[in-house]
């Protein structure tokens, strides 16, 4: 019998054993997780507190007095608290009986004040009916900016979404001047924007070359661009293989020049070509342009058409012309981004309508990429060109019948691309 009781007594301690061990680890395991909270989120020190129905403003003072804040309490916190912690920061602790006692706290210098948010929130309207009077009772500025660089009415639109709702906005486009009316700050914030706002634009030189050539000089030139432009020793890069020919204009080629040489070298294979006749230059235009504004270079010629209306004639030209638009857009990098429309209106006059040509059009757009001073191919337009050629012995030649004998008719069509060499380059 001793021995059973011996026996279960040993039981017993082994079991409470466990069970402390068990509370010991559970413990360590709080400790252990209380103490990864407080190395993350709040730097306090660990404190620990055992409270029942203490009033709230006597824990903020024992808060104040463990953490050495400045702590002002509003009149209207009232309250009590019960609360048992261990080892837990102090922020921590301010926070969460913050948050549950629905209380909000402000700094103010060195000093936090606790107060409910339903009185935060009023003194917070009572600011912003203070700010609308204040606002209200400003005297209003008028004052005039003349413009030097932008327009005045392009820029108009944007200024107004900057006014207030005192403020107003006019464009003397006389002068370039805009008036402005509105409360001081407003103004000068105005101001400040414009002074930004009303810059110079940089401006890019577009160079042209516009040839028309033949298929095969064409085909040629990309060759020899794809030669040079695989150098390893050249500056030239880009793409271009060969150039093909397609039904829509299309980017056909790109190759950087890096040297004035090579604009040089450029032009030396079109005046070779020149030579050969497989080429013709029809212009080489110059433009600059500001950034992000428009260049058009227009070859051609202008077709009267008269149009009558109530029993009176009156002529109206249109415009059948090879006609390049060019928008240059400078990049952050130093590039040249360029939206190019190509139009190509030609009189037909094989088919007439009253005596007035046909127009035949052809158009395209594309936006491409280039580096500054390098040139962009611009391919895909074609002319075809009908010859006839009769060669006749005089008065033989001319004989019904017989005079077939004596003569001889050739039938020529020769199909040419116009080819387009567009140059950016950024001006200081």
């Amino acid at each position: 019998m001793s021995y059973l009781n011996r026996l279960l007594g040993s039981c017993l301690l082994l079991t409470l054993f466990c069970v402390d061990s068990s509370a010991q680890e559970v413990a360590g395991q709080a400790r252990s997780a209380a103490a990864e909270v407080r190395s993350t989120s709040y730097q306090g020190e660990p404190i620990t507190l055992d409270l029942v129905d203490v009033s709230l403003v006597d824990f903020f003072r024992t808060i104040s007095e463990l953490s050495g804040l400045n702590i002002l309490i509003d009149p209207d916190v009232k309250g009590t608290i019960t609360i048992h912690v261990e080892e837990v920061p102090w922020d921590q602790v301010f926070e969460m009986v913050l948050k549950s006692h629905n209380l909000e706290r402000s700094i103010q210098g060195n000093m936090v004040r606790i107060s409910t948010k339903t009185t935060l929130r009023k003194e917070e309207e009572a600011k912003e009916a203070l700010k609308r009077a204040e606002f209200q009772a400003a005297d209003t500025l008028t004052v005039t900016r003349h413009l030097n660089y932008a327009i005045a009415k392009d820029i108009a639109a944007a200024i107004e979404k900057q006014l207030t709702t005192r403020g107003q906005i006019n464009v003397d486009s006389r002068t370039n001047t805009l008036i402005m009316t509105d409360v001081a700050p407003s103004i000068q914030r105005i101001s400040a924007l414009l002074d930004t706002l009303d810059s110079p634009e940089r401006q890019v030189e577009i160079e042209a070359r516009i040839i028309e050539a033949t298929t095969t000089f064409a085909r040629e030139l990309g060759s020899q661009l794809a030669v040079e432009i695989g150098k390893p020793s050249d500056r030239n890069q880009g793409r271009a293989s060969v150039i093909a020919t397609f039904d829509d204009p299309v980017v056909l080629a790109n190759f950087t020049t890096g040297k004035l040489l090579d604009t040089f070298r450029l032009d030396a294979i079109i005046g070779a070509a020149e030579t050969r006749g497989d080429a013709r230059i029809l212009s080489k235009p110059r433009v600059s342009a500001q950034n992000n504004a428009q260049a058009v270079i227009t070859q051609g010629a202008k077709i009267p058409i008269p149009v009558q209306q109530n029993f009176t004639t009156t002529v109206r030209f249109e415009t059948a012309a090879l006609q390049l638009t060019v928008t240059p857009q400078i990049t952050e990098q130093g590039t040249v981004m360029l939206t190019i429309r190509l139009e190509n209106n030609i009189p037909d006059f094989s088919r007439t309508v009253l005596g007035i040509p046909t127009i035949l059009t052809s158009e395209s757009q594309t936006r491409v990429l280039v580096p500054d001073g390098g040139t962009t191919v611009i391919g895909g337009i074609f002319v075809e060109t009908d010859r006839r050629q009769e060669n006749k012995v005089p008065g033989l030649g001319d004989v019904p019948v017989l005079g077939h004998l004596f003569k001889n008719t050739r039938k020529d069509r020769e199909t040419r691309e116009i080819l387009f060499f567009i140059t950016p380059r950024i001006k200081s």
